[in-house]
């Protein structure tokens, strides 16, 4: 295990320990959840080396890679996926109507593939897994580049830069960011979506909130930690926006996660409650950052 000594937005050293939260999906370890008393950052520590995070991916739970399960809660999620695609790709020509577009940890390329269908934008797909990189060529035909060739890529070559649930994930985090900024056009946009860990359903479930994910979500954002985040990097956030179905469907995990009985309707009515609660407070259990240089 690493440790970090040093909050990776601020730079400050002194931490709080919130809680300690279980691996639900891999190995039952238990990792804590601390929080920087400057900027209210909030990250797993210590967490699994870089060279050793993989073993915790390796779960047929894990939702990222399950794209053939069956059951409920799958099929819920492939419902909400395939809408989420078409209100993403709106979003997106609300900024920008051509340009270039990195999918920037594509998974298992569904969202790439949507933008492949639209046929509006010149599109790329990147993901650090050799697993998911296969997946997207067999079941799509698109061919998909490994994230250790982002530095190949020309300066300011993307009018578009997305990342879907993936900021969360990526050990080195003001490199990547740097490394984004390199790679956008002047005027170009970035779409970066994350949970919310200052959102109703975060703080009810508390060390069961299925969006800790540890230790494979190294960190937990809120407005203002990932807002200073991108302000370090001369970037700024110019939008925040919903997004709506994550909140019952990290519920319904959450619920799980404490073995309740009727997890998918406590979930529902407890995600319900957490979006009722978010048009109040602006804090949903997940939120799209559209962010521009500043």
């Amino acid at each position: 295990m690493e440790n970090l000594n040093t909050c990776l937005v601020c730079g400050q050293t002194q931490f709080t320990t919130l809680f300690s939260c279980k691996d639900f999906v891999a190995t039952e370890e238990t990792f804590q959840v601390q929080r920087c008393n400057n900027c209210s950052f909030l990250f797993t520590n210590p967490r699994p080396e870089i060279s050793k995070i993989g073993r915790y991916y390796q779960s047929d739970q894990y939702i990222s890679h399950a794209g053939n399960k069956k059951g409920l809660i799958y099929k819920i999620y492939d419902v909400v996926r395939n809408y989420s695609i078409k209100k993403k790709l709106t979003l997106i020509k609300g900024y920008h109507t051509k340009g270039k577009l990195m999918d920037l940890g594509c998974g298992l390329g569904d969202f790439l593939n949507g933008v492949h269908q639209d046929g509006v934008f010149d599109s790329v797909g990147v993901d650090v897994s050799e697993e998911a990189i296969k997946h997207v060529k067999n079941r799509f035909d698109i061919d998909v580049k490994n994230e250790n060739q982002l530095d190949s890529f020309l300066q300011n070559d993307f009018d578009i830069i997305t990342q879907w649930h993936v900021l969360e994930h990526v050990h080195l985090l003001n490199e990547r960011i740097e490394q984004l900024k390199r790679l956008l056009k002047p005027n170009g946009t970035l779409f970066i979506a994350v949970p919310n860990s200052d959102s109703w359903d975060a703080k009810f479930y508390k060390q069961y909130w299925d969006a800790y994910d540890v230790p494979r979500h190294l960190y937990h954002f809120n407005h203002r930690s990932f807002s200073l985040l991108m302000e370090k990097h001369g970037l700024k956030v110019v939008k925040t926006l919903p997004m709506l179905f994550d909140a019952p469907y990290v519920s319904m995990r959450s619920e799980i996660h404490q073995k309740h009985l009727l997890p998918f309707l406590r979930g529902g009515i407890f995600g319900v409650i957490s979006i009722l609660m978010a048009k109040k407070s602006s804090n949903y259990s997940s939120q799209i950052f559209v962010v521009k240089n500043a």
